[in-house]
């Protein structure tokens, strides 16, 4: 059972108890003042009842804002981005890291950066020693490990975020694009503007949702669960990798290739796939063959997560069950496979270099 469980639970059953004993004293008074008049009865049902629904209202906003720190899964509850200031400590370059980057080399350091977006930020991963960047740089202290990272990046972004820092000087030896099946979105016009629309509402929200924890979370999860709108994301996701967008999609993939390769860098690739959708329905494995075709055929050493995290329960890789961003047992299932392929023959001709 979770915190957030066991204290919804335990406040359930003192309303319960609350209620209980109200009804109790209700029906003492009633046998002791015989019919009587009803409004006095009446007074007291309201009276007992606002009570019980205020004990409700306090217990859920005590809960919310003071004790729950957990993220959701596009960062607009005021729970979810009061934990991004509690927990998301940025360096000088203003990337989510707790050290410093600079832009030329270590000598004799072979240099790994990641480039990607919340998978690679840590979203929902409060300790960012936990996640697979890091964990990758405690296993590899010969390694200089840099993370390029935001949280909601696609494709577009982190060509145009790599192609500027290259420009501005940046070197490395190898990047590590950890490719999400997200990453095609932008492609997607009527998401973005699904998306737009989500912090529009939050935006132009009333007061109490703008301003009470536990009306803000539930506000959400509401609209969450009846959004046409929301449900559908997934669906246009596996159709962009079966329609043009996928060519357009290839098409970016194949200019970062390039890109890479006319620096000296050599590019890996690291797949994630979605961790809640995982089992034997799992609807993306058409995209995961796209990819898998696509990156040998440029010479570039792909890793699929997916084998690596079939067969395991969803919710026992996801940070919870509102979020299903990659938790530190899937971050650290993640570090392991990237180390093996990093180390792999490939990875060592490239530190002998």
């Amino acid at each position: 059972m979770s915190g957030e469980d066991a204290f919804l639970g335990a406040l359930t059953l003192a309303i319960i108890a609350c209620g209980s004993a109200a009804a109790w004293c209700l029906a003492a008074w009633r046998a002791r003042e015989g019919a009587g008049a009803a409004w006095p009865k009446v007074l007291f049902g309201t009276l007992v009842t606002a009570l019980c629904l205020g004990m409700v209202l306090l217990g859920l906003e005590v809960f919310y804002r003071f004790v729950y720190d957990a993220t959701d899964s596009f960062a607009l509850a005021k729970t979810s981005q009061r934990w991004f200031a509690r927990h998301y400590q940025e360096n000088s370059w203003h990337v989510r890291d707790d050290v410093d980057y600079q832009d030329a080399r270590t000598s004799g350091r072979r240099r790994v950066t990641f480039l990607g977006d919340s998978f690679t930020n840590g979203h929902g991963v409060a300790d960012v020693d936990q996640r697979f960047a890091n964990r990758l740089r405690a296993m590899h202290p010969e390694w200089d490990v840099q993370v390029l990272a935001r949280d909601g990046l696609d494709t577009g972004a982190e060509l145009t975020l790599l192609t500027r820092k290259l420009a501005e000087g940046y070197q490395t030896d190898d990047l590590v694009l950890v490719y999400c099946l997200n990453d095609i979105g932008d492609l997607i016009p009527e998401w973005r503007r699904t998306v737009d629309a989500l912090y529009a509402e939050q935006a132009a929200a009333g007061f109490l949702v703008r301003n009470s924890y536990a009306i803000n979370f539930l506000s959400l999860r509401w609209r969450s669960r009846s959004s046409p709108e929301i449900a559908g994301y997934y669906p246009q996701l596996v159709a962009a990798y079966a329609s043009a967008r996928w060519q357009v999609q290839s098409t970016r993939l194949r200019r970062l290739a390039t890109l890479t390769a006319a620096h000296g860098i050599r590019l890996w690739v690291v797949t994630f796939p979605f961790l809640q959708l995982l089992g034997p329905d799992y609807p993306f494995r058409v995209a995961h063959e796209r990819l898998d075709a696509l990156w040998p055929a440029l010479g570039v050493a792909h890793l699929d997560l997916l084998p690596v995290f079939a067969g395991r329960p969803p919710e026992s890789l996801a940070v919870n069950r509102y979020d299903p961003h990659p938790n530190e047992t899937a971050h650290a299932l993640a570090a392991q496979a990237i180390d093996e392929l990093l180390r792999g023959p490939a990875g060592k001709d490239r530190a002998r270099e």
